[in-house]
């Protein structure tokens, strides 16, 4: 039946929504409860895999990249015509200029797009809650990013962001299993750093997925004052063998397992954390809208799936209010946060879809005959005209 479904949305022309993320791309079609694929954000070139927003590229070499994973995505995965077709790209509220453009240009001119509307990855995330006022912390694979959505209308002055997310997260596992972990190959053991492997990025979030979790903000306290010399006993969580290859085995003590995310909690040089994003967005905003925010907290991306993750950001929050930082800043004690109706790898991706699927999408869209004459890709955020 949703085959079926799928097709026939497909045949009557409904809009493309796709969410450009760098790890991970959702696609699929407008008025749908979730994207048709979510694949690596990647193009095989020369016959080896590459990243599509890799650093230091060439405007070129981007332009060529970007076009081919498009291609993909309409006749791949969509498997759709591309003509005469609305679009709604998902995109972060700091999305490089020329990235936008060169999106517009691919889209509109090359694959011939009748429409295509940008959406805020934080204002598409509201649609989905069916509210217009709230909080929004979308954790992706390069940051963090949070910012607040008043009566519809994103406050981009407000936008804060944290380079801890899930690549962190990855380096934090290699890191321990370095320092804790075993392998055992073809019968013999020895330690990690004997074995001198270095996992690619696809392993160490297939390790974070199956193997790790967040702690509980009491035994995340115990565990940091173990590691500053207390004679407090603590035990460590059971230990797993993950499976690499035919004849490895990386023994991951349990250790790995639950403190691998704690990256994500401790302050940086700054005192940020994912934690203090939230109280310092709250404390930005007016008087009259800071209970609706704490009320209305919504957490996105994929490394907010990680287990126990949303427990343990309630608790680092109750916590961080009470301590001299926050205490005499914030008369706010208690928080509520919204489960979307989705998996939240693509809670932005379902409220393109249905922003793709409203009367108004036309009149938030740039029209490829008004593009073609004056090549003006608009800002989502001012309305004015950009070059």
């Amino acid at each position: 039946m949703t085959s079926f479904i799928d097709s026939l949305a497909a045949s009557e022309k409904t809009a493309v929504v796709i969410d450009i993320g760098h790890a991970y791309t959702k696609c699929g079609f407008a008025g749908n409860a979730s994207p048709r694929h979510i694949v690596p954000t990647t193009v095989t070139i020369r016959g080896k895999t590459k990243h599509v927003f890799e650093e230091n590229l060439d405007i070129t070499s981007l332009r060529d990249r970007l076009t081919e994973f498009i291609r993909l995505v309409y006749y791949k995965y969509n498997i759709a015509n591309c003509r005469e077709r609305r679009v709604v790209i998902v995109e972060s509220v700091i999305t490089p200029t020329r990235i936008r453009h060169l999106l517009a240009d691919i889209l509109l001119k090359q694959f011939e797009a009748s429409s295509l509307a940008f959406v805020p990855s934080h204002l598409g995330a509201t649609y989905t809650l069916g509210r217009s006022t709230a909080l929004v912390l979308d954790i992706g694979y390069k940051e963090a990013q949070i910012m607040p959505v008043a009566e519809g209308v994103p406050l981009a002055v407000q936008f804060d962001s944290l380079s801890y997310a899930g690549e962190a997260i990855h380096k934090q596992i290699q890191l321990l299993l370095e320092q804790h972990a075993f392998v055992i190959h073809q019968g013999h053991k020895q330690s990690f750093n004997e074995a001198n492997l270095k996992l690619s990025e696809d392993t160490l979030e297939d390790i974070k997925v199956r193997c790790c979790f967040v702690s509980p903000f009491t035994r995340a306290q115990m565990y940091a004052k173990t590691k500053l010399g207390s004679d407090e006993p603590f035990k460590e969580a059971s230990s797993v063998e993950y499976s690499l290859g035919a004849d490895t085995i990386i023994h991951i003590p349990g250790i790995v397992r639950e403190f691998a995310c704690e990256i994500l909690f401790e302050q940086d040089i700054d005192g940020k954390s994912v934690a203090t994003l939230i109280l310092d967005a709250l404390i930005q905003s007016s008087l009259d809208l800071r209970r609706q925010f704490a009320d209305n907290i919504l957490v996105i991306g994929g490394t907010a799936m990680m287990p126990g993750f949303l427990h343990r950001l309630n608790s680092e929050l109750l916590h961080l209010v009470n301590i001299s930082t926050y205490v005499n800043k914030l008369a706010i004690k208690q928080f509520h946060f919204h489960l979307p109706p989705s998996q939240l790898n693509y809670t932005a991706w379902l409220g393109g879809s249905i922003i793709g699927a409203l009367d108004t999408l036309e009149s938030q869209s740039i029209i490829r005959e008004k593009y073609l004459e004056n090549g003006i890709v608009p800002d989502w955020f001012t309305g004015e005209q950009a070059a």
